[in-house]
């Protein structure tokens, strides 16, 4: 009957330590997943140059309005997610409080005289 495990199986197994019976994984198999960091804080800015020395003129601006106690939340500096994300909760920062204002100011733009490009 060859279900029936042999006496001599079993006091073999019994005589070693539990520890022999216990699976090691390679370091390899059990790496954690890593990724580069990128230097850029928006998913869209990988392309521009000088990069680093813009969000550092940034970030002394903000610093300085905050002292100052003018900080605003700046859409130039978020990433891509942060601003939809206060777009989605309504919190755009804009002169006009309300859509109805903006409709009123900018409603006879397209039938103006002049260069397409001028501004109100």
């Amino acid at each position: 009957m060859s279900f029936l495990t042999p006496i001599r199986a079993t006091t073999l197994r019994l005589s070693r330590p539990a520890f022999a019976y216990t699976t090691t994984t390679s370091p390899a198999a059990a790496a954690l997943h890593t990724s580069i960091p990128r230097p850029g804080l928006k998913e869209s800015d990988h392309n521009r140059d000088d990069l680093a020395n813009i969000y550092e003129a940034e970030k002394h601006d903000q610093v300085k309005s905050s002292k100052e106690g003018k900080a605003k939340w700046k859409q130039e500096i978020a990433s891509d997610s942060e601003a939809s994300v206060k777009a989605d909760r309504g919190e755009v920062d804009s002169d006009d409080n309300n859509f109805g204002a903006m409709q009123e100011r900018t409603k006879g733009l397209p039938n103006r005289d002049g260069p397409v490009n001028k501004t109100q």
